[in-house]
């Protein structure tokens, strides 16, 4: 970048930089269910979405935690290949999602655009369960920790004879 003196202004060097600090507001993110309540065989999907569209990508993270009650869909209610490829772990030995290391889902919503849909799919067994729950909550990106008001992923999925 060059910069020139221009009348009323003095340069001190030919060399240095500029901050610019955006006073701009984020928009506002929020979640919507599109499908929050499905059987086995469906897929759970939410939308995730901003008050105005941005000029630059704009993301969360959501990290599993244990539904707030009733059992918990675990690595054999998702596709393996699925889990493979969100967190690099195997379904097996079975275990409830939020004991999964590394199970996080990242959402970007790129500029000029006002959201995205997040897709859980759930595969069909032939076992009979209660219905099943998952929740997953935005986390913080300093922290890694959930926000106490961040945004909630969750919904439920019932079994089908």
């Amino acid at each position: 970048m060059l910069v020139k003196a221009v009348h009323g202004a003095v340069v001190g060097s030919y060399r240095g930089g500029v901050t610019v600090h955006d006073d701009d507001p984020a928009p506002t993110m929020k979640v919507t269910p599109l499908a929050g309540r499905v059987a086995e065989g469906q897929s759970l999907t939410w939308r995730v979405s901003l008050s105005e569209p941005v000029d630059v990508d704009m993301g969360a993270v959501f990290g599993v935690t244990p539904p707030a009650t009733g059992p918990e869909l675990s690595t054999k209610d998702v596709p393996a290949s699925w889990l493979r490829d969100i967190s690099g772990r195997s379904p097996d030995p079975e275990r409830p999602l939020s004991k999964v290391d590394g199970l996080y889902l990242w959402i970007d919503i790129p500029p000029g655009h006002t959201g995205t849909d997040v897709t859980l799919p759930i595969v069909k067994d032939r076992v009979a369960e209660p219905e099943e729950s998952v929740r997953f909550r935005q986390l913080d990106d300093m922290t890694g920790e959930p926000l106490p008001d961040g945004l909630e992923l969750a919904g439920s999925v019932v079994n089908v004879p």
